[in-house]
């Protein structure tokens, strides 16, 4: 299947292997870091597919953060770099503590502390800005400790908004259900609500066409045809 290239470059696996890496040894403390990157290289999983939704899935599932959208978005490019503290913003509401502070909320693995943070820089009104995405507490953390650099995966956006991103196609399926029953009970107003939803996200995703028709959409009939006959652009 012919996935869009940017799926495959080698920074943005990088990014989600990096981020894995952080969030998997904050989970399971006993992991080797090893293991986590030889598990996303493991030539049974079907790539771009196993591996980005094994991203959503570790991201969305255990935290709650919306990492594979902008990782896998291709108007965000990607780089690591060291950048200076002082050019950074905190993506998110931020007491400014003291180290001890922090080392009383968050612990003390230096190890951790010192994976790269994920920031995004992109414009807004007018004005150059960058925010980090993941890792405000490994800043607040440099901030305390009078640090003046850090490594950071850089995304740059260009435009406002993530698009031509990976789709997860468990949010597919999930959504496809609820088609399906509206078909079953001849609930035409859920089935023509569920597919306008469904036509919103397959617009900025060609990856998620792909996965729609390809895995996420059930070959049962009257489903397969009568969703086929009314989603557009696939």
């Amino acid at each position: 299947m012919n996935y869009p290239k940017h799926l495959s470059e080698k920074i943005r696996e990088e990014v989600a292997v990096s981020y894995l890496k952080h969030e998997l040894k904050k989970i399971f403390p006993s992991i080797d870091k090893k293991e986590i990157e030889n598990l996303m290289n493991n030539k049974e999983l079907c790539k771009p597919r196993d591996f980005w939704n094994g991203l959503h899935g570790i991201s969305m599932g255990f935290k709650l953060k919306n990492i594979l959208y902008l990782v896998t978005a291709e108007n965000i490019i990607w780089e690591k770099r060291t950048m200076k503290v002082k050019e950074l913003d905190f993506g998110v509401g931020m007491k400014i503590l003291s180290l001890d502070e922090i080392i009383k909320i968050r612990g003390n693995d230096f190890e951790r502390e010192s994976d790269p943070i994920i920031a995004i820089e992109k414009i807004e009104n007018d004005k150059k800005v960058i925010k980090v995405h993941d890792g405000n507490g490994r800043l607040a953390r440099y901030i305390a400790e009078n640090k003046e650099e850090i490594e950071v995966y850089l995304g740059k956006m260009e435009g406002k908004f993530p698009q031509n991103f990976w789709l997860p196609t468990s949010l597919l399926i999930d959504n496809l259900y609820f088609v399906y029953e509206a078909i079953k009970n001849e609930d035409e107003k859920l089935f023509n609500d569920q597919i306008t939803v469904i036509e919103d996200m397959l617009k900025n995703s060609e990856s998620g066409k792909i996965e729609f028709r390809e895995r996420a959409l059930s070959k049962k009939e009257p489903y397969y045809s009568k969703i086929l006959e009314m989603i557009k652009g696939l």
